[in-house]
């Protein structure tokens, strides 16, 4: 479909849209707020201010504090079931880290994310997410780049959270469920004199895996165990000055949700080794029969032969677990052994803002805000870990367990920033100007393991590193005694990762109102915005040969390299790049500035009070970064990627008949430029021989790889056909394909790796012209319906029943090849809630999650043709509980 069909189309379907609500405006009681049954218009900050969400000419998704409630979002991947377009994951590698997508634009790893999160003006990231005490959670849809910054070319997520009030309240609510959970919630606010509130909240949650582990004695997989708070304090010394200081820390210790290995080639030639086949096939097979099922043989088109599917219980899995965990082996007993599952750690910040008003005029605003993150997340992102195997493939002389195939990420992370805001208003004119700094600084330590056996990498490692030193120092080796040894690592990657980011903004919108001049109920938004985002990182990374079973240990790290080719050659790019390998020193840097003009312009018509029709264009930009993996300086950084998009929309809202409604419509078409997309390439098992074939090591790198398109549409309403009942609905509608000439690059010489004199080849790598985006799901449905059963005496309670539906249709699979798909999926969720029984402040709600038990897959992560696997992340099975609170 071509743009200007598919504009003139959805232009179209909107104006038919707007008849009935303009047909209605001029009847008794259609005005906001004539009639207690009318649906309320939730108050949203998509510009910065606060604004009705049906004044507001950007596609926005707003869940209220009370829907929030009464559809039971305890979690954050529970958002996704009340927003259309929206898909919320887990990250493959960092389980702690939720992934917002909007309109299909997921995050490459490595890269930064494609929608921004801001909790009270704040940008951070999604780790310290907190859902209870909320005033609301706002999707913004399409590229939000002029007023919420760099990689918003998805759009942007802003959460809300509860403001300290002057009067003393108080509450306390207990929850206990299947899978043993337990959950309390707990508030208070008081006032402290007539000028200054402070508000309290923390909660302490508690819940058993629902994946059983088959490892004897290790921990059933995807619990809860976190505690967190957040402080809230409010100062208005006047009438013009305000200060809102919000401060919050969260604690996870938890065994995350595993990737469940789904598929493998049916013959070795299937992935870039014959024998990770081999294993990878048995893993299918094993999981398989530990889950009672039966394998399904499907036929591929683009991996040799066929493919091995599991079949069975998907929520069975193997799995070492926890942190600091003791491994036992055949005979053999292993003190320090690392685990494969598990995620921790702290999560902490404030957000203090403080509003001045000026004069009637002018308000001057500053946001400071600063975050702190410390985790540990190990996953087994093959889902391997466990199972026996046959190692004869691999030229190993044993069969074994896998007990660690895994990569272990330990990430702390500071970020600090402050942005100052004017905002102003005349009788035609409202604006909002404004400056913008962040700096934030990140160390990542990552282990990617392969060990069969009992023994593990800090059980067997063979040299010291002092990264305290610049550069890091390689020093003498340690020996244990491998006298008695039953397995060994078939690989240890291990990265030493250091970034600096520093990004500068100034930015400037307004919007002028031509009634004046004549032209009634007509606007003009405009906006810009400059960024400049310097990226500076430095990296030690190391490896060991392949097989080093067959080599002999002596008392020196010969098997271990230095990934780094040697040499000092500059990034013919610009980057200033220099990359250190001599034996002693394994040492990578490079930096890049990355500038980028973002803007947007809409114009807007109300046509009356319930209808309004704009057409906006937008741009957006998402920064460049470090590419770790690589091994050659000339592609340690990629570049930055832009999206413009022109949308269209109807926001209508008003009476049939007796019935209040609201709906609002919006198309879009999207144009990218130099997209970032990942590819799995093959490295050179011997760093000191560049012409030598690369027979095992793989490597995950990003590209700019060209040009893509994306169009889609979406519905978003709600609708009271009796005053006892409301319906919300949702609906999108999207695709997205790579344009021509955008290709993934391979080395210039096939089979050998990527080095300074056989470079990536950009010309001749694998073309994506049409192929469609990995991971997109064209239809997302979303209804939930409220009824408050008012036959129910309210001197028993006030009762409501809320059944909440959603759907998602299947998507190819995550690598830009993708075979294997996410199927689609649907899930129900009801609550049935009791307030203010018999008159007191005590209530009690009974709930369940995914109703039917359906058994999902939220995403799959397609490595079938580069490594030789496919993996897939399951949703939630059903649970159910009471929940009990009281009032004070």
């Amino acid at each position: 479909m071509k743009s200007p069909l598919f504009l003139s189309v959805t232009a179209s379907a909107i104006a038919l849209a707007a008849v009935p609500a303009a047909a209605q405006a001029d009847q008794p009681g259609a005005a906001a707020g004539a009639s207690a049954n009318d649906i309320t218009d939730i108050v949203v900050t998509a510009r910065r201010v606060e604004e009705k969400l049906q004044n507001v000419p950007v596609a926005i998704t707003a869940i209220s504090a009370s829907q929030l409630e009464a559809r039971k979002v305890g979690t954050v991947s529970d958002i996704q079931f009340s927003v259309p377009n929206l898909q919320i994951k887990p990250s493959n590698l960092e389980p702690s880290r939720p992934e917002f997508i909007i309109r299909g634009q997921r995050q490459v790893l490595y890269t930064d994310e494609n929608v921004v999160t801001y909790v009270n003006g704040v940008p951070q990231t999604t780790r310290g997410l907190t859902l209870y005490d909320l005033d609301s959670v706002q999707a913004l849809k399409g590229p939000q780049g002029t007023l919420f910054g760099k990689n918003s070319l998805g759009g942007a997520m802003v959460f809300s959270t509860k403001r300290p009030v002057f009067r003393t309240e108080a509450s306390v609510a207990v929850e206990v469920g299947n899978y043993d959970r337990k959950q309390v919630n707990a508030m208070i606010n008081v006032p402290l004199g007539d000028k200054v509130a402070l508000r309290a909240v923390g909660q302490i949650e508690r819940q058993d895996g629902f994946f059983k582990n088959l490892q004897p004695g290790m921990q059933d997989l995807a619990n809860r165990h976190n505690e967190s708070f957040r402080v809230s304090l409010l100062a208005a010394p006047s009438d013009r000055f305000e200060n809102l200081f919000v401060a919050d820390y969260i604690h996870r210790d938890e065994i995350p949700a595993p990737s469940q290995i789904e598929a493998a080639p049916s013959t070795s030639t299937g992935g870039s080794v014959g024998g990770i086949a081999d294993i990878t096939r048995q893993a299918v097979l094993g999981l398989t029969a530990a889950g009672g099922g039966t394998p399904t043989v499907l036929q591929s088109t683009n991996a040799s032969g066929y493919i091995i599917q599991r079949g069975g219980n998907p929520y069975v899995s193997f799995a070492n677990t926890g942190r600091d965990v003791t491994l036992h082996g055949p005979g053999v007993f292993y003190s320090g052994a690392r685990s494969t599952q598990y995620t921790g750690g702290e999560v902490y910040g404030f957000a203090n803002v403080s509003t001045f008003e000026a004069s009637d005029s002018i308000t001057l605003k500053n946001i400071m805000g600063y975050r702190h993150e410390d985790v540990l997340d190990q996953q087994d992102p093959s889902g391997i870990t466990g199972q026996v195997f046959d190692f004869t493939a691999f030229r190993v002389p044993l069969s074994g367990p896998a007990t660690n195939f895994d990569t272990h990420q330990r990430r702390v992370l500071e970020q600090f920033s402050n942005e100052f805001q004017i905002i102003g208003k005349t009788d035609n004119l409202k604006w909002i100007a404004g400056a913008y700094y962040s700096f934030q600084k990140r160390h990542l330590d990552s282990n990617s393991t392969g060990v069969f056996g009992p023994l593990n990498f800090q059980s067997r490692r063979e040299y010291t590193v002092d990264f305290t030193s610049t550069p890091p120092f390689i020093g003498s080796a340690v020996r244990p005694d491998f006298s008695n040894v039953y397995g060994d690592p078939l690989f240890i990657k291990y990265d030493n990762f250091n970034d600096r980011s520093r990004s500068l903004a100034a930015f400037a919108q307004g919007t002028y109102d031509f009634t004046s001049a004549g032209l009634q109920g007509v606007s003009l938004t405009a906006g810009i915005r400059y960024t400049s985002d310097r990226r500076n990182f430095t990296l030690s990374p190391m490896l060991t040969d392949v097989f080093p079973m067959t080599k002999t240990y002596q008392n020196d790290p010969a098997h271990y390299f230095c990934r780094l080719l040697p040499g000092t050659t500059p990034d013919p790019a610009g980057t200033n790049s220099v990359a250190v390998n001599s034996g002693s020193t394994c040492l990578q840097s490079a930096g890049r500035t990355y500038n980028a003009l973002s803007w947007n312009a809409s114009l807007e018509w109300r046509a009356n009070d319930h209808v309004l029709a704009y057409a906006a264009t937008r741009r957006g930009f998402k920064a460049g970064g470090p590419n770790f993996s690589t091994l050659v300086q000339q592609y340690d950084m990629f570049g930055s990627e832009k999206l413009t998009d022109v949308e269209l929309g109807l926001k209508t809202s008003g009476r049939l008949g007796d019935m209040p409604f609201r709906l609002n419509i919006a198309g879009f078409y999207g144009w990218y430029k130099q997209i970032q997309t990942q590819d799995i390439l093959q490295f050179c098992s011997v760093a000191s021989d560049p012409s030598s074939t690369c027979s095992f090591i793989t490597d995950l790198i990003v590209f700019n790889v060209g040009g893509a398109t994306i169009k889609g549409f979406e519905l978003d309403g709600a609708i009271k056909p009796i005053p006892q009942l409301e319906l919300s609905f949702g609906y999108s509608y999207q695709i997205g394909r790579y344009s021509k000439g955008s290709v993934v690059p391979q080395p210039t010489i096939a089979n050998k790796p990527i080095a300074n004199d056989n470079p990536i080849n950009f010309a001749a790598g694998t073309d994506l012209s049409g192929v469609e985006f990995a991971g997109m799901p064209r239809s997302t449905l979303t209804i939930a319906g409220t009824f408050n059963a008012d036959f129910i005496p309210e001197s028993f309670a006030k009762t409501a029943l809320n059944v909440n539906y959603y759907y998602r249709s299947s998507t190819k699979g995550l690598s830009v090849q993708g075979i294997y798909k996410t199927p689609s999926f649907s899930t129900t969720n009801v609550r049935l809630s009791f307030d203010d029984m018999f008159g007191s402040q005590f209530s009690a709600a009974f709930w369940m999650q995914n109703v039917f038990n359906n058994q999902y897959r939220l995403s799959c992560a397609d490595n079938l043709n580069s490594i030789g696997y496919a993996t897939c992340k399951w949703g939630d099975p059903r649970t159910y509980g009471v929940t009990a609170s009281v009032k004070f």
